[in-house]
């Protein structure tokens, strides 16, 4: 008897193995369009019909368990007013066929941009009504409420989906938050009100960027990142933070990391918005991304990181050994000796650096001459594939050590597939040999300042001590504080 039970479970879970997944709802027609009552119908009827023919694919292949016939909806891209909004809502959360409710089962609600257009009033009752059709709902982890005009007035209105203790993914970008919207936020994702732990424990991805938070943001951010265990993903960008309150989320991102919690970061994205120009915000983000091993994408642009910021984030990323992907570090007041440290990054990556994103820094042709030889420093062809260097003071110099890095026919960069160098300074020589050498790699120059006179300061003695190493002291410093941090 026991054998044949156990055969029969295998057996059931073999046919729900290749049963036909749970189905995605999103809406009928053109997107941006205005979702009236008669609309909603139309969409509840094709929902209906959509289900009843997966409930039925399910019932032929065997599967007796059809509580889950959806597990995403995506209503995104539609302006829902009162009826309409009433009358999806509605369908989600009443029984269907007999069973669960379609909202009981899904995972993913796309809740973004569904308000545009409409009074406030209006918006904060659909935003509301949408919400409340989740309240029963047992599964939902990822919950996008982007694009909507929520601010102070609205955040309580999507208080049912945010305080659900299953989630794990929230965007929340171009949201209006300012900062007592956060406040609110940040006190709903730390809310526990029944001993269990708070939302933003669970939380693995958090999304808020373009939203004019301030420092208050940062503060906010901060509180919510001091709680969270097990975050891959953080974007908190654009959202004009200046270097107080980046120094309190860089503060509490370090101490996050030296608990042992959000080791795990893969994705860090906090481009045009922080200003961690102190040395306090400079130590706390080194010691910080230094314990990120799993880390693949980093965005720091717009940081007003200088040479000594950078310094010490290459020296974190060296440290952290981990298979970063993607850099950038854009617009951070990057002069000869930050590109220094950059390419030293690039001698040491072991090739693993796919996008390398260095726009709107002042390194001039010394910088590309030093960073063009990091590329063929190893044996190994590097893997760069994607290169941007637009705005840099980059004249003729420059750009003949980055022909001379990428070979001949690209051999010492063979994974390359674009290269942006717009906003530079080349005359109609260098930009007719920069085209022989990339071919179509080479990305369109319309601001290209074609009197090529960026290098007409600079002398022989600009690129001496080009290779000079860092003094043993100034490594051995950066070493000492990064075992600071203890993990």
């Amino acid at each position: 008897q026991p054998r044949s039970h156990h055969h029969q479970q295998n057996q059931n879970q073999q046919l729900e193995m290749s049963a036909p997944p749970p189905i995605e709802l999103a809406p009928l027609g053109n997107v941006r369009s205005r979702c009236e009552a008669k609309h909603a119908e139309e969409y509840v009827k094709a929902w209906t019909q959509q289900l009843l023919e997966h409930k039925q694919a399910l019932k032929d292949a065997g599967v007796d368990n059809t509580t889950t016939l959806c597990d995403r909806i995506t209503l995104a891209g539609r302006v829902y007013p009162g009826e309409s909004a009433a009358a999806i809502a509605k369908f989600l959360s009443e029984p269907f066929d007999g069973g669960l409710p379609i909202a009981y089962g899904v995972v993913e609600a796309g809740l973004d941009d569904i308000i545009p257009s409409l009074s406030t009033e209006e918006g904060i009752n659909t935003l509301k009504t949408i919400c409340d059709a989740f309240k029963e709902s047992k599964c939902l982890k990822e919950v996008n409420l982007s694009d909507n005009a929520i601010g102070e007035q609205a955040i309580g209105a999507c208080r049912t989906v945010l305080n659900k203790k299953t989630l794990e993914k929230l965007s929340m970008c171009n949201c209006g938050l300012a900062f007592m919207t956060m406040v609110t936020v940040a006190d709903i994702l730390l809310e526990d009100t029944d001993g269990t732990g708070c939302v933003a424990a669970n939380l693995t991805s958090m999304v808020f960027s373009r939203n004019m938070s301030g420092d208050e943001g940062g503060r906010q951010v901060g509180r919510i990142l001091e709680k969270t265990k097990r975050l891959r993903h953080l974007r908190f960008a654009g959202t004009r933070v200046s270097s107080d309150g980046s120094e309190l989320l860089a503060s509490a991102f370090e101490s996050s990391i030296a608990q042992g919690n959000n080791l795990e970061i893969e994705h860090l994205d906090l481009v045009d918005n922080c200003t961690f120009s102190s040395k306090s915000s400079h130590d706390s983000l080194f010691r910080a991304i230094g314990a990120l091993n799993k880390l693949t994408y980093l965005n720091l642009g717009s940081s007003d990181l200088g040479d000594e910021g950078v310094k010490k984030i290459c020296h974190a990323l060296f440290e952290n050994d981990s298979s970063l992907a993607y850099l950038n570090l854009s617009y951070n007041d990057i002069e000869k000796k930050g590109a220094k440290h950059v390419a030293d990054y690039l001698k040491d990556c072991g090739g693993k650096l796919k996008t390398l994103v260095l726009d709107g820094n002042m390194f001039d042709s010394r910088g590309a001459v030093t960073i063009a030889k990091a590329f063929h420093s190893n044996e190994d062809p590097h893997s760069i594939e994607e290169l941007s260097m637009n705005e840099c003071v980059i004249g003729a110099i420059g750009a003949r050590a980055l022909i001379d890095a990428y070979g001949p026919e690209g051999k010492d960069l063979p994974n390359l597939k674009t290269i942006s160098l717009n906003e530079n300074s080349f005359t109609e020589e260098i930009v007719g040999e920069l085209e022989v050498a990339f071919g179509g790699k080479l990305l369109p120059m319309p601001d290209n300042d074609e009197d090529g006179d960026a290098d007409d300061d600079l002398s022989d003695d600009d690129f001496d001590g080009d290779d000079e190493e860092e003094t043993s002291g100034s490594v051995d410093d950066l070493t000492a504080a990064m075992n600071k941090v203890v993990v």
